[in-house]
């Protein structure tokens, strides 16, 4: 990260902060929908959709978080080179 410019360092960090903030309302997300729904966590648990589901749903977070910091990089202009 030496040679990057301060634009990039900030669209990196917005990108990061974003993907930061995802990942916990998505864990927070889990907690509160199986606490609140026993049958499906049993359900989901038993037959192993907890991991697919959450794998589905942080690479939602991950695609988002990219997009975010493209339009960081393309709002500070780092895509003119």
């Amino acid at each position: 990260m030496a040679a990057m410019s301060s634009d990039a360092k900030i669209a990196v960090g917005v990108g990061v902060v974003v993907f930061a903030i995802l990942f916990f309302k998505l864990l927070r997300g889990f907690i509160r929908f199986f606490f609140r729904h026993p049958f499906w966590f049993i359900l989901l648990l038993v037959f192993g959709g907890i991991g697919f589901a959450f794998n589905i749903l942080l690479g939602g977070a991950v695609i988002l978080a990219a997009l975010v910091g493209g339009g960081a990089f393309m709002l500070l202009g780092n895509f003119d080179n």
